[in-house]
């Protein structure tokens, strides 16, 4: 009889666990989202998205970046389905750390604007580049401090709409390649968070990474890759250990959404994945997760 009702709590317990955390996908999914994308999503089980800005503003002439976040909202609302983060706008020129002064006040206002474009949708997170790159050596540390400055700024208009503000880790010669790097950019700025990109931390291994950043993660960035370069292949098809790496984030009290940002399904030449298969490569990772209590 003791033996059944153990049988029976460890069933209900990795039940519970299988729930803990909601799966999501980044808007970037599909090449030109439209409602019925997201409805069709909703429909096999993504309760949330992320929404990427760069949709919005990315080769966009600025008087129409405004608009198009506007008929993105109105396209996600229409299917009834959440926004859990926003990923503001990113490129080769819009970078907070830049040593130009006036270029980089310019692209901090921008920001600020984008966040209070955010408001709209009521994000729980915004997901924020420290930089752009290539950045050498002889002046990282002075792009660190800008950095840091940009984001202390920005965290003030990610307060006023209720949201917390998450720098993503980056690879190559980005800002924050390692966690100890990414640490050193926010670890003056209380409030601030880390979005945890597991494709773009080249330099260790993803447990590590959780572990050094602990609870200041705020949001994930989950997709595959080779640990060579960022691949954004969908979970399990690539070298990450998903199971474990869902402990090392258990284990830290992480309690976010599982947040896709995979874009590429690498087993059918690099096409783009169906919100289904988002779903079932999550349920490869609970299940790996099982295996490994």
């Amino acid at each position: 009889m003791r033996i059944s009702v153990f049988i029976v709590f460890m069933t209900m317990t990795m039940g519970v666990y299988a729930q803990k955390y909601k799966v999501g996908t980044t808007t970037a999914l599909w090449k030109v989202p439209d409602s019925t994308d997201f409805s069709q999503a909703r429909s096999v089980g993504l309760e949330y998205v992320e929404v990427a800005f760069n949709q919005c503003y990315r080769g966009v002439p600025a008087n129409e970046v405004i608009p198009r976040v506007r008929d993105m909202k109105a396209k996600i609302d229409s299917a009834g389905i959440k926004v859990w983060s926003i990923h503001l706008p990113f490129s080769r020129t819009l970078d907070i750390s830049v040593l130009d002064e006036k270029k980089r006040k310019e692209n901090v206002d921008f920001m600020a604007e984008m966040i209070e474009q955010c408001a709209q949708f009521q994000p729980k997170c915004l997901v924020l580049h420290p930089s752009s790159e290539p950045i050498d050596d002889s002046i990282r540390a002075q792009r660190i401090a800008n950095a840091s400055r940009s984001i202390a700024y920005l965290k003030k208009y990610a307060d006023q709409i209720g949201a917390q503000l998450c720098i993503e880790n980056l690879p190559r010669t980005c800002l924050g390649n390692t966690p100890e790097e990414l640490w050193e950019i926010i670890k003056d700025i209380p409030g601030v968070k880390v979005c945890f990109d597991t494709n773009h931390y080249t330099k260790g291994t993803t447990e590590h990474f959780v572990e050094t950043i602990g609870e200041r993660i705020g949001t994930i960035h989950a997709s595959d890759f080779d640990f060579v370069n960022e691949c954004h292949w969908l979970p399990t098809q690539g070298d990450i250990k998903w199971g474990k790496l869902m402990h090392a984030l258990e284990g830290v009290g992480y309690e976010g959404v599982f947040m896709y940002e995979a874009t590429k399904d690498h087993e059918n030449h690099d096409t783009r994945p169906t919100p289904e298969q988002v779903v079932e490569t999550f349920n490869k990772i609970i299940n790996d997760y099982k295996t490994l209590k």
